[in-house]
This record gives C-alpha cells, sequence and structure tokens, in this order.
C-alpha cells in the first residue's frame, strides 16, 4: 500500500473543519505546533506514527480511515475534501438524524440518477 501524504492532510483537513478547530487549536490538542498540522494538511511532511495515533484518538478514526488509500485515484483533490468532510459530518449525526439524511440521499438518486 502506497501511502500518499496530500491524501492523509485532506482527510486530516476535513476533520478538523468539521470539529470546527483552527490548527493552532488542534495542535494545541494533540500537543504539536500549528506549523505541523499546516504541513500535514499540505502533504508537506508524512506524519509519524505516533502522531497517527494521537489524530485517530482525537477524532476517533481507524488508522486506515485517516492514512488508506482505498479511494480511485481518478478522484480530483477537491473531491476527495468533499467526500471527507460529508463522511466527517455523517460521522457526528445522531440516528434519528441519520435515517433522515439516508432517506433524503435515496430520494435525490431516485429523482437524479447518474448518466451513464
Amino acid at each position: 500500500m502506497t501511502v500518499d501524504p496530500v491524501q492523509i492532510g485532506s482527510k486530516l483537513q476535513a476533520l478538523r473543519k468539521t470539529k470546527k478547530l483552527t490548527q493552532e487549536q488542534l495542535a494545541e490538542s494533540i500537543g504539536v505546533s500549528w506549523r505541523t498540522i499546516s504541513n500535514l494538511e499540505r502533504g508537506v511532511v508524512m506524519p509519524t506514527l505516533p502522531l497517527v495515533y494521537d489524530l485517530t484518538q482525537y477524532f476517533d478514526v481507524s488508522i486506515d480511515g485517516l492514512v488508506g488509500n482505498k479511494v480511485k485515484m481518478a478522484k480530483s483533490r477537491t473531491r476527495l475534501q468533499q467526500e471527507l468532510q460529508v463522511i466527517a459530518t455523517i460521522q457526528t449525526l445522531d440516528d434519528k438524524m441519520l435515517f433522515h439524511i439516508k432517506e433524503y440521499i435515496l430520494l435525490l438518486k431516485q429523482h437524479f440518477p447518474e448518466k451513464v
């Protein structure tokens, strides 16, 4: 498995923004500098294993969820960020709201089928 620092950075940024945190707030919460968070989000550096662990614990995601590469490479960075933001938002919903969102998505798919 190839680990892409840009993909990790996009996921991290989406998780942080979903929690409405600044880079400074996240950095303080996990004990690193805001520059570290900035460099991670821009894909400039690869996180260390202890930092990956701290981030997964803080955001309550799996390691594979943060560093996994199960996304088709044809997706743009913007598309990937949007998908991750939606997923992170869904993970914060209670069961009742999740049910309503699921039903709404199914309705949208029914009325706006993808073009083949």
